[in-house]
């Protein structure tokens, strides 16, 4: 097939159209809002949006967090740019308040990366109500309020803004060995579901809506995730007994999932929506560098 003049021009119209390649990876000049920006995965989504160029909101509702994250972005050179917001995400008027404390900071709101979670173990048939509804309580409607008014002010102020929700991989990769999630994965499987309805409502605004599901890291929450203090001591041992038989192919280091969680953040997700992007290493594909060798099953009846 002949390459023609207007195939050339073509190629011409890529080369002017394509956007210097560093500002391909710059959040500079933009405004992020993290929740659950003071620890874990979400401290290192803030700090990588510092370091491209963001002023940035962390939201909390842990003071003794905020102490320990608040000054290691000032000894990074980031004080400056970045602000807590004391929020508790289960309640919507909070969640409200704390968009409009970032909008009035910094001028805008252009990013948003909703990364607040928490979980505990516990078997379906021993979940407590009161677990199920804090985690639903943080996790979902956490996510949903803040998607609510973050999108709400986005789209008053005609804004082409991302939004990243962290979900996880353990909806679709059951884990530890024996179970012990349905709580949080079916909250985990519902940010999913979040992240593609609203991308659906908000690509006429220009607002890219994206998921990422990490699979196990190296956390403060996960080192210190415990069974439910509300079920009984005697089943508090027996799920220990069967985690110390969950073997995986290592975990993750925070930031491998963190700067995908900012790419998204930048020029690069700009045509990507509506996506959950599984940043576990390839596990919940069975895509293991070794099999490790599990010799701890129940007894068959």
């Amino acid at each position: 097939m002949a390459f023609t003049p207007a195939d050339k021009k073509m190629l011409e119209g890529y080369v002017a159209a394509a956007r210097p390649f560093a500002d391909m990876f710059s959040v500079k000049g933009k405004t992020a809002l993290v929740t659950g920006g003071t620890s874990g995965l979400g401290f290192d989504i803030a700090l990588r949006l510092l370091q491209g160029g963001a002023k940035v909101v962390v939201a909390s509702n842990s003071r003794i967090e905020e102490e320990a994250a608040m000054p290691l972005f000032a000894e990074q050179g980031f004080g400056d740019s970045v602000s807590f917001c004391f929020t508790d995400v289960r309640n919507e008027e909070e969640v409200e308040k704390l968009v409009a404390f970032t909008a009035e900071t910094y001028g805008s709101l252009d990013i948003f990366v909703n990364s607040a979670a928490i979980w505990n173990y516990a078997k379906v048939y021993d979940l407590p109500k009161e677990d199920l509804a804090l985690i639903f309580e943080t996790n979902v409607y956490g996510a949903f309020f803040g998607v609510k008014h973050v999108s709400k002010y986005m789209k008053e102020h005609e804004i082409p803004g991302k939004i990243v929700l962290i979900s996880s991989n353990s909806p679709i990769m059951p884990y530890p060995v024996f179970g012990g999630y349905p709580h949080y994965a079916s909250s985990k499987a519902a940010v999913m579901g979040l992240a593609t309805e609203a991308a659906k409502e908000l690509k006429r605004y220009g607002i890219m809506v994206n998921a990422v599901a990490p699979g196990g890291m190296v956390t403060p929450g996960a080192a210190g995730n415990l069974a439910s203090d509300l079920i009984t001591e005697e089943q508090q041992d027996e799920f220990y007994d069967e985690l110390m038989v969950w073997s995986v192919d290592g975990q993750l280091p925070v930031d491998q999932v963190g700067i995908i969680a900012y790419a998204l953040c930048t020029p690069m997700g700009d045509g990507i929506t509506g996506e959950t992007i599984m940043a576990d290493g390839g596990s919940s594909h069975n895509i293991v560098k070794y099999q490790p060798q599990i010799d701890a099953y129940p007894e068959e009846n």
